[in-house]
């Protein structure tokens, strides 16, 4: 099951994205929201994953894609440091090693940009913005200091994202970074196409991505690569601190990001991201710069 958020004439609309590229509405199961069906729980999600593609359904060609959660319960919960060749492709001081808990920080869901959307890129705030192609574990059972072998069992879906992050804020204090500012400008979270349920994913350790900027491959990993794996990553994260149905964590990017390399590359005006999986779908987002 893929789900979708689409912009129409009437605000938001939530629809189930089939094969045949065309959309079913949510609400032929009841439910008006893609949150709301996360929320109504596993029988809904069955029922839902059921309905077949009504007759005259509307193409997907053509609609206006929003992020597939345009509002989470709260900020994001993201992870650093979680692909070891990303930890490595860092000037590190001499003798670090990977953390052995994940490094977390969050970003706000008002950072949210959908598939196909253009994000204006603020010079006055960063005039060093990079790319950071991640996948997304959307939570669907709540759930406080749930176990590594319980983990899965909470997870609705997942979805593509790319962690925009301006690297001049978020390094400009050195070790007392601020990746939180770094990571949350307006538009610095373009995520999508949809979620694809935990069902149809499958083992979600055989996701590939791959990041090209302006058709040229910057990155491409396996989710299997991660150091600490979506069960250990939903365990930390719930230590002490109850998940809610919706909530998103955000698990890392691997190498080769536009900070690292020789010479550093950086994102400008008229530069278009895709992010891809065969799993997952194609993320596309086009940054732009005002004219001066």
């Amino acid at each position: 099951m893929r789900l979708v958020t689409m912009q129409s004439p009437a605000g938001e609309t939530a629809g189930i994205w089939h094969a045949d590229g065309t959309v079913t509405p949510l609400t032929a199961a009841g439910h008006t929201s893609v949150l709301g069906l996360i929320e109504s729980g596993p029988d809904a999600w069955a029922e839902a994953e059921s309905l077949s593609p009504v007759g005259g359904g509307q193409p997907i060609d053509g609609t206006v894609l929003l992020p597939p959660l345009p509002r989470t319960p709260r900020n994001m919960f993201c992870v650093g440091l979680n692909y070891r060749e990303h930890f490595d492709e860092g000037k590190r001081p001499e003798g670090s090693v990977v953390p052995d808990a994940p490094v977390l920080f969050t970003k706000p869901w008002t950072c949210l940009v959908g598939h196909g959307a253009t994000v204006e890129l603020d010079r006055a705030a960063s005039s060093r913005v990079d790319w950071e192609a991640e996948i997304a574990v959307v939570i669907g059972k709540a759930g406080s200091n749930i176990s590594v072998d319980d983990a899965l069992d909470h997870v609705f879906g997942y979805t593509l994202s790319n962690d925009v992050s301006a690297r001049d804020l978020q390094l400009e204090h050195g070790m007392f970074g601020q990746w939180y500012k770094g990571k949350s400008l307006d538009g610095f979270c373009p995520m999508g196409p949809s979620i694809v349920s935990a069902a149809a994913v499958g083992d979600y350790r055989d996701i590939t991505i791959e990041l090209r900027v302006n058709g040229v491959q910057k990155q491409s990993f396996r989710a299997s690569a991660m150091v600490n794996s979506v069960s250990r990553l939903i365990a930390r994260v719930s230590l002490g601190c109850s998940l809610l149905p919706g909530d998103i964590i955000l698990t890392g990017t691997a190498s080769g990001v536009g900070h690292w390399r020789e010479p550093p590359e950086f994102l400008g005006g008229g530069d278009v991201v895709e992010i891809e999986s065969p799993q997952l779908g194609l993320l596309r987002t086009r940054f732009t710069e005002p004219d001066r």
